[in-house]
């Protein structure tokens, strides 16, 4: 689709919340407050994937449809579906063993928590307050599959919360025994989605700001490369052995705003990841994007796809006119040629995460569409 349609789509949304005076293919705000010119002739190509990280409040389907968006982010991890060591032993089985009878793994546990996650709800690990939405891991990724939305999962060790505390040893990983449980949860992750079943979950991003010590992650930039090696290692030896021809990608490094590592891993780990995907809440998301782009026709990896893997805010402002109308003008920055284009996106958040009024997303407590939603309308 061209820019021009992104841009009235946008406006056609507005017109619930605002007025709006078409003029000369011009386009007014009341009160002056912005204007936006549309154009005849397109001069971009709109962003290939344009979509929402999920929130903790509610999963529905409908609201992604609704919302016209082709891909969700999901945080996978240990702490969402292996909270304790699915088969008791710690550092078993080998990744030997596993390769030569994947029946070794404790499937129990995984059909278990992805059919009966506990308290009824897949959110279960994010929230206490008994406020998330109640449903399991199958109904998101099979309704995601219906709808043909593209999954874009995260894969950690350990989250935000320091969760779980028995996979903390292995934050980083070092020992044998600490490599054979990241390469299980990696591995049992991926055969459990598209081998045991069949959700067409093809994209993995390894950990989420690892550079970023809130979010995680315990261990040192040349750590967290190894991670990634380790977890290209599982997925490609699950594509290759069961699901021979299909394509996957993996995400890396996942990092937030101005951060130098994707300099880094572009120059030290391109073999192992074939996406770079990054995280921008600038208000003007091109700077940094025409850096990363910068960065990789400068390692000869110009082709890989760039993914803004969070964007948007997490300060509790999209029912803000003005930001909504940011919104829009970064898509437009996103989707124009060259040093500027954007492959991919997730805006954070489509929910709410919880109670907390910092974490508001597009749509709110009982279905509210706040004003930034109409801004992401495809």
């Amino acid at each position: 689709m061209v820019l021009k349609r992104v841009a009235l789509n946008f406006l056609l949304g507005l017109l619930i919340t605002t007025s709006i005076h078409l003029l000369m293919g011009t386009t007014a705000f009341a009160k002056n407050i912005e204007t936006i010119k549309v154009y005849g002739t397109p001069w971009g190509i709109s962003t290939r994937y344009i979509g929402a990280v999920e929130g903790n409040r509610n999963f529905d389907i409908a609201d992604l449809q609704d919302l016209g968006i082709n891909t969700y982010r999901i945080y996978g991890g240990m702490s969402r579906w292996e909270a304790k060591d699915d088969d008791g032993v710690y550092g078993w089985p080998s990744i030997a063993a596993i390769k030569a009878n994947p029946n070794i793994i404790n499937w129990a546990w995984w059909d278990n928590v992805m059919t009966n996650p506990p308290k009824g709800s897949d959110y279960w690990w994010s929230e206490s307050s008994g406020t998330v939405w109640h449903g399991n891991a199958r109904t998101i990724f099979s309704k995601l599959k219906q709808a043909n939305i593209r999954p874009v999962l995260t894969i950690r060790n350990v989250d935000n919360f320091s969760h779980p505390t028995w996979a903390l040893k292995l934050n980083p990983p070092r020992t044998e025994a600490d490599w054979n449980e990241w390469w299980e949860h990696v591995f049992a992750t991926v055969y459990w989605l598209n081998v045991r079943n069949d959700y067409r979950v093809d994209d993995f991003e390894i950990h989420n700001e690892p550079d970023n010590r809130e979010q995680g992650w315990g261990g040192t930039q040349a750590e967290y490369f190894e991670l990634v090696k380790v977890a290209k290692d599982a997925v490609d030896y699950v594509y290759r052995k069961y699901l021979p021809g299909r394509a996957y990608h993996v995400h890396a490094p996942v990092t937030t705003s101005g951060s130098l590592w994707p300099l880094d891993a572009l120059q030290q780990i391109p073999v192992y990841f074939n996406f770079i995907n990054i995280h921008d809440y600038a208000s003007d998301i091109s700077v940094y994007t025409q850096q990363i782009h910068s960065w990789m026709n400068l390692t000869g990896h110009a082709n890989f796809p760039l993914w803004l893997g969070e964007w948007g805010t997490y300060q509790n402002g999209y029912d803000d006119l003005p930001f909504a109308i940011n919104l829009i003008k970064n898509l437009i920055r996103g989707s124009q040629p060259g040093n500027n284009y954007i492959y991919g996106s997730h805006i954070f958040s489509l929910y709410d995460w919880g109670n907390q009024e910092q974490y508001r997303g597009l749509i709110g407590a009982k279905g509210k569409r706040r004003i930034s939603y109409y801004a992401l309308c495809a």
